[in-house]
């Protein structure tokens, strides 16, 4: 980005500050509104707005006669320019369709609906490493607290997109499910919530495998009845990445998808976009651990120092696969790809992947390196941040490719 086009946007937070202040809801940083704002005038979209203070197309208006007054807005062509000109992972200047990325993580979910022509015309995400992560690659700070959020204030859009926090429903966790202490199973209701009030054309929901199961599937029952109730049919699939988006990582996510007006879809004689639509097939996996990997790392990633290391030289012997020290024993990944990546693998312990490189050194896989295995392409940045921040990232994000793969479907049928 240039100096001119930096000041251009320094000058855009100025002159919205005080405007956005008013509108921000409690969690949430005029930042946030500012990106979300400037997005909506470039690409045409509905601004966010607080309606109890002003109405949105008054809004709009008024955001845009700011900018024009200081010559940064003349039409909405040169405002995309000059938004987006030097961004790797912009938006399409004429979007299909909007969307709206909830607990956004780093963007995993919106990059694959993002490459299908889709524009997002609202974020959030609570943890504020990853809206640090999300800004770089999206020059979009998202929103924080979605709790804090009324959900008619969010500008309308045509699919909900939701990998709603899964530490209450995996095996990794206390899998506490709705009563979760810290309320982040109760979070569904917050998107259940959004659906009635925003409408959208259709969802896609993503969590952990065991969601199905947890509490002897009570839970998933009572998700797919207040969806149903809501309007929707409910379809879902449990997908693994190394099937079905050509990645060596073995992650199995559960994804749950709906569209409106459709709950009594499998009753009626007509085509819909339920009946439609249709699960990917299995793809061949022609990429491995090996095509993925750094030929040169810096050498805070070896484990020369550590006490296990004898154990791990004496036992790590292949080059083509991943190994994890399970804390008194190493375990070797025999189907030749990564073991899921966790939140947790930047903390050490069992859950840190670690492969033989070249030189027959010991070491563990870079941030940059889980990018590449959760689908991320190269010009996914990396901002300067501690490493525990970036695989925490990673290991919370979706595999992009199987997420684009269903983002096709779902704009095909719907």
């Amino acid at each position: 980005m240039s100096i001119v086009e930096q000041d251009h946007l320094v000058q855009i937070k100025v002159a919205l500050s005080e405007l956005a202040e008013e509108h921000a809801p409690e969690g949430t940083t005029p930042e946030a509104v500012i990106d979300q704002w400037t997005h909506a005038l470039a690409l045409g979209h509905e601004l966010y707005c607080d309606r109890q203070k002003s109405e949105s197309k008054q809004l709009k208006k008024q955001v845009q006669s700011i900018l024009t007054k200081l010559k940064i807005y003349k039409n909405r062509t040169e405002f995309y320019d000059l938004v987006f000109e030097k961004i790797e992972l912009k938006p399409v200047p004429k979007p299909k369709f909007t969307f709206i990325d909830l607990f956004a993580g780093i963007g995993g979910i919106r990059m694959g609906f993002q490459k299908q022509a889709g524009s997002c015309v609202f974020s959030s995400e609570f943890e504020k490493a990853a809206q640090i992560t999300y800004r770089e690659n999206y020059l979009e700070y998202p929103f924080g607290d979605i709790t804090k959020i009324d959900s008619s204030d969010i500008p309308d859009h045509d699919i909900l997109l939701g990998g709603f926090p899964c530490q209450a429903f995996s095996v990794a966790g206390y899998r506490e499910g709705f009563s979760d202490k810290k309320g982040r199973g109760n979070l569904f209701f917050k998107i259940h919530d959004i659906i009635v009030k925003k409408k959208p054309k259709a969802f896609l929901l993503e969590n952990v495998k065991n969601l199905q199961g947890h509490d002897g599937g009570n839970t998933f029952k009572v998700i797919v009845e207040y969806l149903h109730e809501a309007g929707y049919s409910v379809i879902s699939n449990v997908l693994n990445s190394m099937d079905y988006g050509n990645v060596p990582q073995n992650r199995e996510r559960i994804y749950i998808i709906g569209f409106r007006d459709e709950a009594d879809w499998q009753t009626k004689n007509t085509k819909t976009s339920t009946s439609e639509f249709s699960w990917p097939e299995p793809i061949k996996l022609d990429v491995s651990i090996r095509d993925l990997l750094d030929g040169n790392v810096n050498d805070t990633f070896y484990y020369e120092r550590f006490a296990c290391y004898e154990q791990l030289k004496e036992q790590m012997k292949r080059k083509d696969t991943v190994y994890q020290w399970r804390r008194v024993y190493v375990r070797e990944n025999k189907n030749n790809v990564c073991p899921t990546l966790t939140a947790n693998m930047g903390t050490g312990g069992h859950n840190v992947p670690l492969i033989l490189d070249d030189n027959n050194r010991i070491r563990k896989l870079t941030p940059k390196e889980c990018s590449r295995i959760q689908g991320f392409p190269e010009e996914f940045k990396l901002p300067e941040m501690a490493n525990s921040h970036l695989y925490k990232q990673f290991g919370n994000s979706v595999t992009v490719p199987v997420i684009e793969r269903l983002a096709k479907e779902i704009i095909r049928v719907m």
